[in-house]
């Protein structure tokens, strides 16, 4: 009697045993939820806690419960495109939630299944370590690893407080976390108050307009013509939604964007450029240095009102050419060397020279690139020029050309929405005058507005022989 007491002890203990091991070595399982690969695995650990891994930012954990378990997730992979196309196109967020909901409820049944697999294999491998004479015994150790197991997962369920990632620990970049989810929760609330004022310094602003062209007005007849000159919006959801609101309010004829509607030319970035689609007027694009390929793409996509800079295009009768800024063509933000330009510049020169060579062709209006330092070298080509990148907005002369820099009208973009000196936001309000086939400029409008205290100021820049 006592030493068949002892055999079952011993039986068992080695069924707890390698359970432990089979739990620590093997308690793995993967899954994906619309392009985000995860992995949720247990291990042992000295304290009950619940770890984040986000390669390669870091990790975020908690102590979550009191079982000697370390539950893991680590993001593995993700898919931005599929990411993407499910926020744009399959869910809204209601139902994303619901089918994450359903998802995650799947999952950990099938995880909590795997595991007591396991812990059965566990068992019947303890029951074949030690041979015990009676085949009930097997059955016996199976089921030992196999409850043991669930009431470790039992416990661990029961005791789970998931609220104590409220104050939870962090390593590696993600030691700056608390600081960015500050900034993001106070980003969003001042993007939705920002947009408002915006709105109503568009209207406010045009009141003033009016009684401004009063004063000094602008020739008007069905020959003239408005375009909205914006750069560097820089991701700022607020400046898409004022630019709507001021093309809307000033029956601007078309808009050009002279780039860096990106701050780092990723597909997610992309989602926000939807908000373009929904302008009932051209969009003339020319991609910046912080563009990209993917920002380019997404853009075509629109195809409702976008036109990029690819070919001289003519818009409400202005004959307009674009160069999309070199950098764009790659996937890394970076400013081309002083040799790049100049090699750049030369081939933007001969292009020009060959087109104005084509007898069919019509005079170019306007030449459209990002950098001033592109810009500068074609003045003379043509008699305006626009650009931004430099976030600097100014109106000049040179070579019997006027340039025409935008700033930036997202105000540097989110970022702008953390410091304490802030750009304002700035665009351009291009006045030109049609008589018979030829185009002429009549006026540029600088308009600023500061992105502190939303007060606004325009200038008028006037030429009589453009």
């Amino acid at each position: 009697m006592q030493l068949k007491l002892k055999g079952m002890l011993s039986l068992a203990l080695a069924s707890i045993l390698v359970a432990l091991v089979f739990f620590h070595l093997f308690g793995s399982y993967r899954f994906t939820f619309e392009g985000i690969e995860l992995s949720v695995s247990t291990t042992l650990s000295h304290r009950g806690v619940t770890q984040i891994e986000i390669p390669p930012l870091g990790l975020v954990r908690a102590s979550t419960h009191h079982t000697p378990v370390k539950l893991t997730i680590r993001v593995e992979n993700i898919d931005l495109e599929e990411v993407q196309s499910a926020l744009e196109n399959k869910y809204n967020k209601e139902e994303l939630s619901e089918k994450l909901a359903i998802t995650l409820q799947r999952e950990v049944y099938g995880f909590v299944t795997k595991i007591i697999f396991i812990a059965g294999l566990a068992g019947l491998f303890a029951a074949l370590i030690l041979r015990p004479p009676h085949s009930t015994a097997y059955l016996k150790s199976v089921l030992i690893a196999v409850s043991f197991t669930g009431l470790l997962l039992l416990a661990t369920y029961q005791d789970y407080k998931p609220q104590e990632f409220s104050h939870p620990e962090y390593e590696g970049a993600l030691k700056a976390a608390p600081w960015m989810i500050a900034i993001a929760e106070d980003t969003l609330a001042k993007i939705d108050t920002l947009s408002n004022k915006l709105q109503l310094v568009a209207e406010n602003f045009n009141l003033l307009y009016n009684q401004i062209d009063n004063l000094e007005p602008v020739q008007t007849s069905e020959g003239n013509i408005k375009v909205l000159h914006v750069s560097d919006i820089h991701n700022n959801p607020a400046a898409l939604q004022f630019i709507g609101k001021m093309a809307e309010l000033f029956e601007v004829n078309f808009i050009i964007d002279t780039g860096d509607i990106s701050d780092f030319g990723t597909p997610l970035e992309g989602i926000l450029l939807d908000k373009i689609s929904e302008l009932n007027i051209p969009y003339f694009f020319v991609a910046g240095n912080h563009d990209s390929p993917t920002i380019i793409n997404k853009m075509r996509q629109l195809k409702k009102n976008v036109i990029i800079a690819e070919e001289p295009v003519q818009i409400a009768g202005l004959n307009i050419i674009g160069f999309p800024d070199p950098a764009s063509q790659t996937n890394q933000i970076q400013s081309l060397s002083s040799e790049l330009e100049a090699e750049y510049v030369q081939k933007y020169i001969e292009k020009l020279n060959n087109y104005t060579k084509d007898d069919n062709s019509l005079p170019i209006d306007i030449i459209a690139v990002h950098s001033p330092y592109i810009a500068e070298p074609l003045a003379g080509y043509a008699p305006v020029l626009v650009f931004g990148h430099n976030h600097q907005y100014n109106v000049k002369e040179i070579n019997g050309s006027v340039l025409v820099n935008a700033g930036t009208s997202g105000a540097s973009g989110l970022g702008t929405l953390q410091e304490k000196t802030q750009r304002p936001y700035s665009l351009m309000l291009l006045h030109f005058y049609r008589e018979g086939d030829k185009n002429r400029l009549l006026a540029v409008d600088a308009i600023q507005i500061d992105s502190l205290t939303t007060e606004f100021s325009m200038q008028r820049h006037l030429f009589t022989d453009k």
